[in-house]
């Protein structure tokens, strides 16, 4: 009952001390925030505060969200409007008036800093059956396990708000919805979103369908009709996904009449779009995602026309393909012209023609919006939904997804295309209303596709396929699944465990060797083939754990296609989300060693510390390892390099942020990397032939990609 001592109170008005009451199983646990202290700060240990909370429990709403938490405290409170006579009186001490204090700024402040993460959760290795995408966290207090997905932050500020609002509308949905995993705690630093969610133990829907020894038509018209479910209340608040998979759903638990949830929100697509329709030159490409899964064929082919990239031009030279990886694009401007290297860190200046060009083509795609009405964007979003929806009840009908190919651009032609065949040996045991269902669906037209509620409605997903002839699917049904499942694995997984373990010198290593194997310059092989060429490469061990862990269930008769060029795109962009977070962790730890505690937080750095951040082991390794060894350049050689070059970069600035620095070096990096026979295999060595097949990733290549296309087409600047 007496008043703390002025020190202390500070440090917990400014550390949010909040206790959260949570559901966990049948019970109600206790977990504390920010640090462990003792509820006894609060008189009857708060419960004067959270009372109402109770009540929110029986009528089984979720009261683990900070929105709920601060809804059921009264409005002038949670306004911070309260007058004098409905506080509390100061007689009982001061915290109290801490409770209050807390209550309202949490009200404000849902995301927590990612530097606590650490002291709540631990980290538990993916093991046993677990795909190496998933993290797992366990509570270090209630020891409850939690799954974790991280997602990188947009550059631009109000890219970023949409993000967090979306997040926060979410959030509120998932506590509300049983169809939703739900999320329970978000932390935020200057690079990253992290998301605590609900860890679903059920396995995906195709682990659950191959579990069965017979799968019905009916079955598969359930399973879509909760897909559906899932995504109602989504759609119902103007929230969208933009390209599901059946990997977006995941059962709650093994039990047989688990629930199907949506677990993963498109996050990473919407901070792309969001983060594109903000920079009209200079930011990434709309219709370009820069993403792992429209890297990967069997996730690509769920994905609707509207938010796929155009397929990139073929040229063919000799043996070799056309089809240039990104890890090549990025560095095949400095292998045509060293001068880029000396020029890295000059500004984009602003390009006039090229402004004027952009600002045409959008006025004429404007114009085409205004004669088809389409202005609803979000509903035009909420259609693609309904196109993958259709895509993975083809593929829950007849074992295989529609589109598909052996190679990414061939499937993006034939998504372009909207080519729907249903092929009479896997569909001639298959109802009409099924194939009803699946072509409305699968609309060239956004437009001419049914809503959710609408497909709710059609007859094949309403009477759950009581049309549908008795009896199991063919044989060939589950044949198809498990080789196309088993695909999905060897894409999935091989380039998630070689994005940690290759350097820039191995990727042009494996390209080589895949072309090698790829006599006929098809673009694609075998995975016996790949598994060859990782076994020359000294990769051996990643081929036997794969087969050990993924594989050794899905053996089936016939071989699976890999696009070795969509593969090593997958690995160079999950490899280049791990330099970008190995960099941010020093950057973190280096400038609070340096008593910048502050300024790393805010992701600045002053260039009175560059050197002492170059010079760090960890960095200098961690940038060493990006340079091929062939190049027999010093440490001390690259360190004042790349110095020169973010000095050049920020002129008379005395500091540079954490994205436009890391930027500086991996371009810098790049100019290291040359490889010169693989650029001239596919073209002479000529960089507009690198430009016409290359996803761009810096400003220079588009630009003279696009003005090139503009003037083949006959345009002229205004």
């Amino acid at each position: 009952g007496c008043r703390p001592p002025r020190a202390p109170l500070r440090l917990l008005r400014h550390s949010h001390l909040l206790l959260v009451w949570r559901r966990m199983g049948a019970g109600v646990c206790c977990v504390q925030k920010k640090v462990d202290f003792s509820a006894d700060w609060l008189p009857d240990g708060g419960q004067h505060l959270f009372g109402r909370l109770g009540g929110a429990e029986e009528a089984g709403a979720d009261a683990s969200s900070p929105a709920m938490l601060a809804r059921s405290l009264p409005s002038c409170v949670r306004d911070g409007t309260a007058p004098e006579h409905h506080r509390r009186p100061a007689a009982n001490g001061s915290s109290e008036d801490i409770g209050w204090q807390i209550a309202s700024e949490r009200r404000h402040q849902l995301h927590e800093a990612a530097s606590l993460l650490p002291l709540f959760y631990e980290v538990v290795a993916p093991g046993g059956d677990a795909r190496p995408p998933l993290v797992t966290v366990v509570h270090r207090k209630t020891q409850v396990v939690r799954s974790l997905a991280s997602y990188m932050k947009p550059q631009s500020e109000p890219a970023q708000e949409r993000l967090r609002s979306c997040i926060e509308s979410l959030q509120q949905l998932s506590a509300q919805c049983e169809t939703l995993a739900k999320i329970h705690e978000v932390f935020e630093d200057f690079l990253t979103l992290h998301l605590v969610m609900e860890r679903c133990t059920g396995g995906s829907v195709y682990e659950r369908i191959m579990q069965k020894q017979v799968f019905t038509e009916q079955e598969s018209a359930v399973l879509v009709k909760h897909m559906l479910e899932a995504l109602l209340p989504l759609h119902e608040r103007h929230l969208y996904h933009g390209c599901l998979s059946p990997e977006s759903f995941r059962f709650s638990s093994d039990a047989p009449a688990a629930t199907l949830k949506l677990a993963d929100f498109g996050l990473d697509l919407k901070a792309h779009r969001w983060d594109a329709s903000e920079h009209l030159v200079g930011g990434p490409e709309l219709d370009v995602p820069q993403i792992p899964q429209f890297y990967e064929t069997c996730r690509l082919v769920f994905g609707a026309p509207e938010f796929m990239p155009s397929p990139q031009i073929r040229k063919k030279v000799g043996r070799a393909s056309g089809i240039v990886p990104l890890s090549l694009a990025s560095d095949a401007k400095f292998a045509n012209d060293p001068a880029c290297a000396d020029d890295v860190a000059s500004h984009d200046l602003l390009d006039e023609e090229l402004l004027a060009e952009v600002i045409d083509e959008h006025a004429d795609w404007l114009c085409s919006q205004q004669r088809e009405g389409a202005f609803d964007y979000t509903q035009k979003s909420a259609y693609a939904d309904v196109w993958s929806l259709g895509a993975i009840a083809f593929l829950l009908l007849c074992g295989y997804p529609p589109f598909f190919a052996p190679s990414r651009n061939t499937i993006l032609g034939r998504i372009q295309r909207a080519e729907v065949s249903f092929d009479p040996p896997f569909w001639s045991k298959i109802s009409e209303d099924a194939k009803a269902f699946v072509s409305s669906c699968l609309q060239r037209s956004c437009w001419d596709r049914p809503s959710v509620s609408q497909a709710l409605q059609h007859p094949w997903i309403h009477k759950l396929a009581d049309s549908a002839p008795s009896g199991s699917m063919f044989t060939s049904f589950m044949l198809n699944l498990r080789r196309f499942y088993r695909t999905s694995l060897i894409e999935n997984c091989t380039a998630q465990m070689l994005s940690s373990r290759f350097r820039r010198e191995d990727m042009h290593n494996f390209l080589r060797r895949c072309r090698e194997v790829d006599i006929a310059g098809n673009g694609f092989f075998t995975a016996s083939d790949l598994k060859h060429v990782l076994q020359a490469l000294g990769y051996a061990d990643v081929t036997e754990e794969i087969a050990e862990k993924y594989l050794s269930n899905l053996r089936h008769p016939g071989e699976s296609y890999i696009d070795y060029v969509a593969m090593l795109d997958a690995i160079y962009l999950r490899h280049e989300r791990i330099f970008t977070d190995e960099l941010w962790r020093s950057f973190q730890r280096v400038l609070m060693g340096l008593g910048h505690t502050a300024s790393g937080e805010a992701g600045l750095l002053p260039l009175a510390e560059l050197g002492a951040f170059l010079g760090d082991p960890i960095v200098a390794g961690l940038l060493m390892r990006e340079i091929p060894q062939r190049a027999g350049l010093e440490e001390v050689v690259v360190c004042k390099r790349l110095r020169g070059a973010v000095h050049l970069y920020c002129g008379e600035r005395g500091n540079i942020d954490f994205h436009n620095l890391s930027q500086v070096l991996l371009k810098a990096v790049r100019s290291f990397s040359v490889p010169r026979d693989l650029v001239f295999a596919l073209g002479g060595g000529e960089l507009d032939a690198v430009d016409q097949v290359s996803t761009v990733f810096d400003c220079p290549e588009g630009s003279s990609k696009m003005r090139a296309s503009l003037r083949r087409a006959g345009r002229t600047p205004s």
